[in-house]
């Protein structure tokens, strides 16, 4: 019996390694394009593929084979092309957009893009948005972002291809690096454990919710597994339906850890969005998922693994 194949590309990034396991659980053959391959096979349902999106003749190989695509690469955050929208091009759009030009032409694959729930919306006049909200980015990264979905819902018009787009909220979770600018909650327990201040832009107020990894990843099989009722073109919002602003995650953090946070409050900045809480109603609808971590459970499961790791 052969094995339907999967294929993730950026799948050495954080969401990609934590996808890896439970796809290879559930007997699918692993396939992962990434331009740093540093580690090595350790199971022959997986294959590692060391190559840029612009080297054609790996894609094409890849894609023939794959039934499921994960497009999780992504270069930026907002910070990072904050003053350049041509740095989010070239390191995101016109990457995606040379992927896009392969992939139309081959015929009944399906499409998984992750985009963004916390920069995609912008600074909403509701309280909670869902997928029909309107799409207001007011950074280059969320802008990055809109520009690419709106690629795919022409290239969902044009062939005989399935897309989604899933919409997470902040994730975070047990195994997330620690890069500067990157996992707000990751960074807080960091700053904790080394006894070092954390950097709050404005007044703390600003209100964001916050994916459990696992959460994410029971997501992201329900998008396999029931593709068959999905349309040809859907987009869904992933969050886990409670929200916090940056002072009440400070104040969550220091009583798991039972340590006290040094907060330096800077002034804000335009980049960031005041408020971003998800309906994430239509995919529970639609595919039955819904998360399972509350917030407290997942920042202790979080803090035991980083407590853990080396300085």
């Amino acid at each position: 019996m052969n094995l339907q194949e999967v294929l993730l590309i950026g799948g050495m990034g954080y969401v990609g390694r934590q996808l890896r396991n439970p796809l290879l659980n559930a007997s699918y053959k692993v396939h992962v394009i990434d331009r740093n391959i540093a580690e090595q096979k350790e199971n022959d349902n997986i294959e590692f593929y060391e190559c840029l999106l612009s080297d054609e003749s790996v894609l094409r190989e890849v894609l023939q084979r794959c039934s499921t695509i994960f497009y999780l690469a992504s270069d930026s955050v907002p910070t990072t092309t904050m003053r350049s929208p041509s740095r989010e091009a070239e390191l995101n759009l016109l990457p995606f957009l040379k992927f896009l030009d392969i992939f139309q032409n081959y015929s009944y694959k399906h499409l998984i893009y992750f985009s963004s729930g916390g920069t995609i919306y912008g600074n909403s006049d509701v309280i909670s948005v869902n997928e029909s909200s309107p799409v207001a980015p007011i950074s280059n990264h969320g802008a990055g972002k809109a520009a690419i979905e709106s690629f795919l819902h022409v290239c969902g018009g044009q062939c005989d291809n399935r897309i989604t787009i899933l919409r997470p909220s902040n994730l975070y979770g047990p195994y997330q690096p620690y890069v500067t600018g990157f996992g707000i909650i990751r960074s807080m327990m960091e700053k904790i454990r080394r006894d070092e201040s954390i950097e709050i832009w404005g007044d703390g107020e600003i209100t964001r919710d916050y994916l459990y990894i696992d959460d994410l990843v029971s997501a992201c099989l329900a998008c396999i597994n029931f593709v068959k009722q999905q349309k040809g073109y859907q987009i869904f919002n992933v969050s886990s339906g409670q929200s916090l602003s940056i002072n009440q995650l400070c104040e969550e953090i220091e009583d798991v850890t039972e340590k006290r946070l040094k907060r330096f409050y800077l002034p804000g900045r335009t980049i960031d969005v005041k408020s971003v809480i998800l309906d994430y109603s239509r995919i529970k609808k639609e595919l039955g998922w819904q998360p399972i971590i509350g917030i407290k459970e997942g920042l202790k499961r979080t803090w035991e693994w980083v407590k853990k790791q080396p300085f």
